[in-house]
């Protein structure tokens, strides 16, 4: 008698703590999010110029003559991602890869009720991977309040919203892994990351990590495998949600007019401030009358006395043709990482000098290390 006493005690315990699906936490969680969570898909033209290869062999060996002239290529790349609604007007917080600029541009918002709007991309911040755009809405629209965030607890159950490979509207679980983790993809490292192990894929670059009440813990950003080209899996990171609070906040008031856009801090002027360095475009013709024989680089116009560029032997003249491991081409493509250049870290310069020898230029190459003051 007892024995069952006791199992119809537990029994009742049991079946008084049920939770109805509806009422399950992360069903509450995503119906409250969801509205506010977009797939986003974007097409850029990039285009290129590219030289005939006959105009640079007649020039380097008979001085021209024959001009066929140079081409544009035009190659149209897609993306997708997700975004998350942060206010009733339109505003869409995103990762900046997900809407990378380009001359011509174009993003297409799908709503959670299934409505297609095309969107524009008002601010963006390549160093911290957020990008602002906005859509029009007769109607106030359904958003993720920033005023509340999650308290970003190790285990707590943290839930993915996105568009992953397409597949719209999606949601994933698992926990809060790990905080503060670095992160380099490409050319770019990322610090201050959160970790999780749910499950993060292409697609849902820039929508919103949430906890169980539906408050922003983060924007999801990148899968290890696929920053890292490494077969792991359940390592994801996301951009902490105190820091896209403060971006999205500073990003609205500037395009609103209330305060002052920040200085764009560009490769160039890293270079300078770091190593005393200026430089600037030299396109080929350019770079065919200084005696470089149409190579490819950046003109060196001015060496600061005694900087680190001065100490190394570089002058004014001079072609840079390599930072690091990569092609120093125009400015606008040198490496995201010169910007973020900490004092005492050093970096390989590959430059060439042409120097008269009677009828004849030759050019000298070579490597040195400077070291950013």
């Amino acid at each position: 008698m007892r024995r069952f006493r006791w199992f119809f005690l537990l029994a009742y315990a049991v079946r008084a703590y049920a939770v109805a699906p509806h009422e399950e936490p992360i069903v509450q969680a995503v119906e409250k999010v969801r509205p506010a969570v977009v797939n986003i898909n974007t097409e850029r033209i990039v285009t290129q110029e590219v030289r005939d290869p006959r105009d640079v062999f007649f020039e380097r060996y008979f001085g021209g003559g024959v001009t066929r002239g140079n081409r544009i290529l035009a190659t149209p790349i897609k993306n997708l991602g997700s975004g998350a609604i942060v206010s009733p007007n339109g505003y869409i917080i995103t990762n900046q890869h997900v809407v990378e600029r380009a001359a011509k541009l174009k993003i297409m918002v799908t709503l959670a009720d299934g409505k297609d709007t095309e969107a524009v991309l008002l601010r963006d911040d390549d160093l911290l991977d957020l990008a602002l755009i906005k859509i029009e809405s007769p109607e106030p629209l359904p958003y993720l309040s920033l005023e509340k965030l999650s308290p970003n607890l190790l285990g707590q159950t943290v839930l993915v919203l996105g568009n992953p490979v397409g597949y719209e509207s999606s949601v994933s679980a698992g926990i809060l892994s790990a905080k503060d983790r670095t992160l380099t993809i490409g050319d770019l490292t990322m610090e201050g990351l959160l970790q999780t192990d749910a499950a993060i894929n292409p697609g849902n670059s820039g929508g919103p990590l949430v906890d169980v009440e539906g408050n922003l813990v983060g924007l999801s950003s990148a899968k290890m495998s696929i920053a890292q080209n490494l077969p792991v899996e359940s390592i994801g990171f996301a951009i902490p949600a105190e820091r896209v609070k403060q971006w999205v906040g500073e990003a609205i008031a500037v395009v609103e007019g209330r305060i002052k856009p920040p200085v764009q801090r560009s490769a160039g002027i890293a270079l300078k401030e770091k190593f005393g360095l200026q430089l600037r475009d030299c396109s080929p013709n350019e770079s065919l009358q200084l005696g470089y024989q149409g190579r490819i680089g950046l003109l060196v116009t001015a060496v600061e006395k005694g900087s680190p560029a001065a100490k190394a032997g570089i002058q004014e003249g001079m072609l840079m043709v390599g930072l690091g491991q990569v092609p120093a081409r125009t400015l606008d493509e040198l490496p995201r990482s010169v910007r973020q250049l900490k004092e005492g870290e050093e970096v390989l310069v590959t430059v060439v000098g042409a120097i008269k020898q009677g009828n004849f230029i030759a050019l000298r190459s070579g490597a040195v290390r400077l070291k950013a003051r």
